[in-house]
């Protein structure tokens, strides 16, 4: 039965039994937990930069450029957004490194494989639940 965190509620499963999933490498582990470190400096540094730039946009007398002041916030807002999301997963990932459940899928619980790990070290997901997950999104 899956466990839910009432901090997350991404939910917690166990691999199954049957499954004969290898550890992975020190080595390997080492550079992953440096690349999510890596990236979570990157952003961190990145939205309190783009933080400090932000204010209240400027009253412009020319409705056109009142428009563009705002498209910009927007835009900017968005990316932050999204960057905050990022640095959320690499957290995550981060985390589950600390609890011995890095690399395993939230959704299925099976091995997520180590050439997605290389390209995308704060995945959650393996492709196939990916899939699942962002189809079930696009319908609602």
């Amino acid at each position: 039965m899956p466990h839910t965190s009432s901090s997350n509620r991404t939910r917690k499963m166990a691999a199954p039994k049957h499954l004969n999933i290898q550890p992975r490498t020190s080595t390997h582990f080492a550079d992953l937990q440096r690349e999510l470190n890596r990236l979570r400096a990157v952003l961190r540094r990145e939205t309190m930069i783009s933080h400090m730039f932000m204010t209240e946009p400027e009253l412009f007398p020319d409705p056109i450029d009142q428009a563009a002041a705002e498209h910009e916030l927007d835009v900017a807002l968005s990316v932050n957004i999204l960057a905050l999301e990022k640095l959320r997963r690499i957290e995550q990932a981060l985390t589950s490194m600390h609890a011995h459940s890095y690399g395993i899928c939230s959704r299925c619980a099976h091995e997520i494989p180590e050439a997605r790990l290389k390209v995308q070290p704060d995945s959650l997901l393996c492709v196939p639940c990916l899939t699942l997950v962002e189809q079930e999104a696009a319908r609602n």
